[in-house]
């Protein structure tokens, strides 16, 4: 019975997902994790082409995204030394973050309901990539978590092997902030839609701590 009971509530407030299931959720790796979440997105949009209900497909996505940023937001969490539960600063950043990326699923889906009429649409390769799109976001949410955990502690910004580097990068080479100075300006490597001029799309930067360990993935 209570099983439908968060089914119920998870499909009409799918934002809530975390809090209601994490009992009952197991800790997969970072690698199942972005495996099982291209899956669902694929299939999630997939089954909207094939005729599905515009509503159950988007909330399949948004359940989903919801999962696996938890997960992965809880891996980086423990990697980066601190412990379970996570504590309200973290709480409010996965949560925020979660509310951006369903804002940019309702625009997906808009997207797609238009290019549902289209005919002879290959609908599964937009699909697959699509999913490979939104599976990129989960690194940084790992990054994220991993720099709240470490809290005050000093972190040095590094150039990663790309030829080229934007201006922000650029200027953060060898520079040393407390981890929490690069979540207020949302300057984490590999992120996609961090504020850094690349956006954080092609970055190869990454953040090492005080004993030379790479905070990034």
């Amino acid at each position: 019975m209570i099983e439908n009971i968060i089914k119920s509530v998870v499909d009409r407030f799918p934002a809530v997902l975390p809090f209601l299931s994490r009992r009952a959720r197991y800790k997969a790796s970072t690698a199942d994790t972005n495996r099982e979440y291209h899956d669902e997105i694929t299939s999630a949009l997939v089954d909207y082409f094939e005729g599905g209900s515009l509503t159950a497909s988007r909330n399949r996505f948004k359940r989903a995204m919801s999962a696996a940023f938890l997960d992965m937001f809880e891996a980086g969490w423990q990697d980066g030394g601190a412990e379970l539960p996570l504590d309200d600063e973290a709480l409010n950043w996965l949560g925020d973050r979660q509310s951006q990326e369903m804002v940019n699923i309702d625009s997906l889906f808009q997207n797609a309901r238009d290019i549902r009429k289209q005919k002879d649409f290959d609908y599964f390769a937009w699909s697959s990539a699509r999913a490979d799109g939104y599976v990129s976001a989960l690194q940084g949410v790992y990054n994220a978590a991993s720099m709240l955990a470490k809290g005050k502690q000093m972190l040095t910004w590094h150039l990663g092997q790309t030829e080229q580097h934007c201006d922000t990068c650029a200027s953060l080479n060898g520079k040393k902030h407390p981890a929490y100075w690069y979540i207020e300006r949302n300057y984490i490597p590999r992120q996609a839609g961090a504020a850094m001029d690349c956006g954080g799309y092609h970055c190869d930067c990454r953040l090492e701590d005080k004993e030379g360990n790479e905070v990034t993935l």
